[in-house]
C-alpha cells in the first residue's frame, strides 16, 4: 500500500473550511514548566522553581485538542459534549474561543466537573501529573440536548469524530443516535475508543485505538506482523467497523481495511519529545482526509505523518499545514 507525496499534499490542501464534528468528553490540560533545582528538605522530592508567570500555560484537552488540530488544520471544528458549571469550563470555553472552535452545542450540567489535567515539568522532562474529575454519565436530558442540537447541525458537516476519554460525554444510547445520524448522510464516522466501551465503534467508517487498547479489546498480542494479520482483522470484525486502524508509536500504524487486508504503516525514524494528544492529531488528519475524498491508505498515511510531527513537540498541541506540508515534503 504505496502513496505518492503529491497525492498526499493535494490532499491536505483541501482540509480549509472542512467542517467536522466533534462528540466528546472536554478537559483543560494545563502545563507547568520549571528548573528542578534542587531536592526539598521536607520529603525526597525535587522543588520546581518556576521563573515566570508565562511558563504556566493552558489548552483544550480531550476531545478539545482534537477540534484544535482540525482548527489549526484550516478545518471548522464544531463541538458536541458536556461540560461542567464552574471556573475550569469558563477557561476551558475561552480556550475553544480563541481557536475559532465553535462551542455552542456544548451543554452545562449542574453539578458536573470539567476535568483538569496539571502536568509538572522540569523542562522536558515530565514529573508528576495531577487529575482533578469526577467522571458521570450525561443526564437523560443532556442526552436529548445534545441529540436535537446534532440533527441540526449534520446538514452542515463533513465528517463526525467520536471521542471518549471514559469522562461521560460518550454514552452508549447518545453514540448510537448521533453516528445513526451521521451515516445516514453518508459522513465519515471515526470513533477513538477505550477498551471499556468497545460498542461505540459499530457502525463506524474507521475506530482507531492505539496499540495497547487494541490489544485489551483483541484479548490477543498484537506486536508481531503474524498476530496483527489474524488479530487485528478479527477484532475489526468484533467491533463491528468498516476499518480499524491501529496506532503503535514510533513503530507506526496497522491498518485493517473492509475487505480483511492489513497495512502495517512504518513511521519515520525521528526523537519523540512528547506522546500527549498524539492520538488527538491522527485522528483528527484522518477524518479531514477522508472528508476531503481521500482513501482509508491515503488518509492513514498523511495520518501517520502528522502522529510523527506532532510528537516533537511538548505538551497538549497540534499541527499546521505548513508542519504537515513540510514532513510530506521529508
Amino acid at each position: 500500500m504505496k502513496t505518492r507525496t503529491s497525492e498526499l499534499g493535494k490532499i491536505a490542501r483541501k482540509f480549509r473550511g472542512l467542517t467536522i464534528g466533534i462528540l466528546g468528553d472536554l478537559m483543560l490540560d494545563e502545563l507547568v514548566r520549571g528548573e528542578a533545582t534542587r531536592i526539598s528538605p521536607e520529603a525526597p522530592v525535587p522543588v520546581l522553581l518556576v521563573r515566570d508567570r508565562r511558563a504556566r500555560e493552558a489548552f483544550p484537552g480531550g476531545a478539545g485538542n482534537v477540534a484544535s488540530n482540525v482548527a489549526a488544520l484550516g478545518g471548522r471544528a464544531v463541538m458536541f459534549g458536556a461540560i461542567g458549571d464552574d471556573n475550569t469550563a469558563l477557561r476551558l470555553k475561552g480556550l475553544l474561543a480563541e481557536r475559532g472552535i465553535d462551542a455552542s452545542n456544548l451543554v452545562q450540567e449542574g453539578g458536573r466537573v470539567t476535568p483538569l489535567k496539571v502536568r509538572i515539568a522540569a523542562h522536558q522532562h515530565q514529573l508528576l501529573r495531577l487529575d482533578f474529575e469526577q467522571p458521570q454519565p450525561l443526564t437523560a436530558r443532556s442526552e436529548r440536548l445534545l441529540t436535537r442540537r446534532f440533527v441540526g447541525q449534520v446538514a452542515d458537516l463533513d465528517a463526525l469524530i467520536v471521542s471518549d476519554y471514559l469522562k461521560g460525554s460518550v454514552t452508549t444510547g447518545l453514540c448510537a443516535e448521533i453516528v445513526t445520524r451521521a451515516r445516514q448522510r453518508r459522513l465519515p464516522v471515526l470513533v477513538d475508543p477505550k477498551p471499556e466501551h468497545p460498542e461505540i465503534c459499530r457502525h463506524a467508517t474507521v475506530a482507531t485505538p492505539n496499540l495497547q487498547e487494541a490489544e485489551v479489546m483483541a484479548g490477543v498480542p498484537l506486536r508481531d506482523a503474524e498476530s496483527r494479520r489474524t488479530g487485528a482483522a478479527a477484532l475489526r470484525a468484533a467491533l463491528g467497523c468498516e476499518a480499524l486502524l491501529i496506532t503503535r508509536g514510533g513503530e507506526g500504524m496497522t491498518l485493517v481495511e473492509p475487505d480483511g487486508g492489513v497495512h502495517d504503516v512504518p513511521s519515520r525514524p525521528r526523537p519523540v519529545y512528547d506522546v500527549t494528544g498524539a492520538g488527538d492529531t491522527v485522528i483528527a488528519v484522518m477524518a479531514l482526509a477522508l472528508a476531503a475524498g481521500a482513501s482509508l491508505g491515503q488518509a492513514a498515511a498523511l495520518a501517520n505523518l502528522a502522529g510523527g510531527r506532532v510528537v516533537l513537540k511538548f505538551g497538549t498541541a497540534a499541527i499546521t499545514p505548513a508542519e504537515l506540508l513540510e514532513t510530506l515534503r521529508g
